[in-house]
């Protein structure tokens, strides 16, 4: 329409989206068991006497280690429906310009490593040189099964749940920042803290399948939440509109590295609102800090689940909502 205001990079605004699939909705199908939902991290049918979760992401910020972060981002959102990563498909996009057969061959080889180190077999998919891109595009569609769990479904959270997290925000958009700006950044803040941005990537790394399942096998997760594009702030406003509910946010107790804060001083961006895979958000029942401590995971209270009606905040006022991620401000 020629007269619609134009959208930014990034996801699409939560709102649009949950209209958008409200309304296009198509032929209702009985195997369908999760369909389409703003803050769902996946789908689910049945066939058969099997059930199966599918996920599709792409990857479109990072240059380096592209294969593994797609890989990671498929998998998180899989594992946080209970399930166990298994299939995967691919289809890559290359650039018409700077693509090489050597090129080629280390996208093939990094994929298969990261599905080798997840237990994820890759089964097909696409790959072109695409006109119009300046890099690769990698687009992923993940097939796994439930855990042993079994699956755990989407918008099963109370009010009054508590509202955890692992390990800090904006693991991912502190590593991918750190690869993509190293030079600018390693003038800016030095080798070391530049050198320990980067290594985030491979620990605690941005893979949460093994900390998911640790978590469920205590019995008092009622939602998971894999925080990745809008970072932190927008998984809170996506997993309480998967339930239906607000929620109120203790900001001074979210854990931030000290690469994070450096590195968004120097762009001046929100870690809120930047790439967070490598985290992940739990709801559980009141009064689970035992249990949850137990699995040995390193797992912080942020705040709680609340009625829809007292909104979503932090510290007492709005928690803002990332449509378009803190990333596309430095590298857009």
């Amino acid at each position: 329409m020629p007269d619609s205001p134009l959208l930014p990079p990034g996801k699409l605004p939560g709102d649009l989206l949950e209209r958008l699939l409200r309304t296009y909705r198509t032929p209702h199908d009985a195997s369908v068991l999760v369909d389409p939902s703003y803050g769902f991290d996946a789908a689910a049918i049945s066939v058969g006497n099997e059930t199966l979760l599918v996920k599709s992401d792409p990857i479109t910020f990072a240059t380096t280690d592209a294969a593994r972060y797609l890989v990671a981002v498929n998998a998180n959102d899989i594992s946080c429906m209970g399930g166990v990563p298994r299939w995967l498909t691919v289809v890559a996009l290359l650039p018409e310009h700077g693509t090489t057969p050597a090129l080629v061959e280390h996208l093939f080889r990094e994929m298969q490593i990261a599905c080798t180190q997840e237990g994820i077999s890759l089964i097909g998919g696409h790959t072109e040189i695409t006109l119009g891109i300046d890099r690769p595009i990698l687009i992923g569609t993940l097939l796994g099964t439930p855990g042993d769990q079994g699956m755990l479904m989407p918008g099963n959270a109370r009010a009054g749940d508590e509202l955890w997290l692992t390990e800090s925000i904006a693991i991912e958009g502190t590593a991918l920042l750190a690869h993509e700006k190293d030079e600018e950044l390693r003038e800016a803040l030095g080798e070391d803290m530049v050198t320990s941005a980067r290594h985030l990537l491979s620990d605690p790394g941005i893979s949460v399948s093994r900390v998911a399942r640790a978590l469920l096998s205590t019995g008092t997760v009622t939602a998971l939440h894999d925080p990745t594009e809008g970072g932190v702030a927008t998984a809170i406003h996506e997993i309480a509109a998967a339930s239906g509910l607000g929620a109120r946010i203790d900001g001074v107790v979210i854990p931030v590295r000290p690469e994070t804060t450096a590195i968004a001083q120097h762009f001046g961006i929100d870690p809120l609102g930047l790439l967070s895979s490598g985290a992940l958000l739990v709801a559980a029942k009141p009064g689970a800090e035992m249990e949850l401590q137990a699995t040995g995971v390193r797992i912080s209270r942020i705040g709680i689940l609340t009625e829809v009606s007292d909104g979503i905040t932090i510290d007492g006022e709005a928690l803002p909502r990332f449509d378009s991620d803190e990333l596309t401000r430095v590298l857009g």
